[in-house]
C-alpha cells in the first residue's frame, strides 16, 4: 500500500510541475507585445505603404531622364544625365498607406552619387509639406490609413561647378516608415 501512496504522491507532485510550467508559459506569452507598436520597422511593400502617382517632372538646360522612374514599395530607381552645370530634373510622387494602420516617416536614403560627384552633383528628397523627419526630440510625417504623403526629387548640376565633366546617373531613393 505505501507504494501505491508513493506512486499517487509522485503523480502528484508531477502534474503540479506540469500545471505550473503551463500556467507560466501562458503568462509569459500573454504579456509579449503583439500590437504594432513605434519600434516595428517594416518595409512598405509589407504592409501598404507604396510610391505612387510620379508627376510634375521638370527638366532645366540639356538634363534628360535616361530611364522612366520604376517603383518597388517605397523603392524608387531612375536614371539621368547631366551635360554641364546648372542642369537639373525634378519631379514629386507619392506615398500612399493603404494599410490599416498610421505610418511614420522615419528616415529618407538616396543612393547614386558618390562623394567625388557630390562635389558637384545636388541630389534632394524632401517632403513637399516640409514636415519634420524623425528625431529623438520630434515625431516624423505621419500619413494615416488612407492618406497619401508628397515628395519632391531634385538632381541638379551645381551652377558654380569647376568643370564641365557630363554625369550619367543611375539613382535611387528608399523611403522609411515605422508603424505609428
Amino acid at each position: 500500500m505505501k507504494n501505491i501512496e508513493k506512486r499517487y504522491l509522485v503523480l502528484i507532485v508531477v502534474i503540479g510541475i506540469v500545471a505550473v510550467l503551463i500556467w507560466r508559459l501562458s503568462a509569459s506569452y500573454a504579456s509579449m507585445d503583439q500590437g504594432y507598436t513605434g519600434r516595428n520597422i517594416v518595409s512598405g511593400d509589407k504592409w501598404g505603404i507604396n510610391i505612387s502617382n510620379i508627376s510634375n517632372i521638370s527638366k532645366s538646360g540639356q538634363a534628360e531622364v535616361t530611364r522612366d522612374v520604376s517603383t518597388i514599395g517605397t523603392t524608387l530607381n531612375f536614371s539621368v544625365v547631366l551635360f554641364k552645370p546648372g542642369d537639373k530634373i525634378s519631379f514629386d510622387f507619392d506615398v500612399k498607406n493603404t494599410s490599416m494602420l498610421s505610418a511614420e516617416l522615419y528616415a529618407l536614403t538616396l543612393a547614386g552619387v558618390n562623394d567625388i560627384d557630390g562635389e558637384n552633383i545636388d541630389y534632394t528628397i524632401l517632403p513637399v509639406d516640409s514636415s519634420v523627419i524623425h528625431s529623438d526630440e520630434q515625431n516624423g510625417s505621419i500619413i494615416k490609413s488612407g492618406g497619401k504623403q508628397t515628395f519632391n526629387i531634385t538632381v541638379s548640376y551645381n551652377e558654380k561647378a569647376k568643370t564641365d565633366e557630363e554625369y550619367h546617373l543611375n539613382l535611387g531613393s528608399t523611403i522609411i516608415y515605422k508603424q505609428k
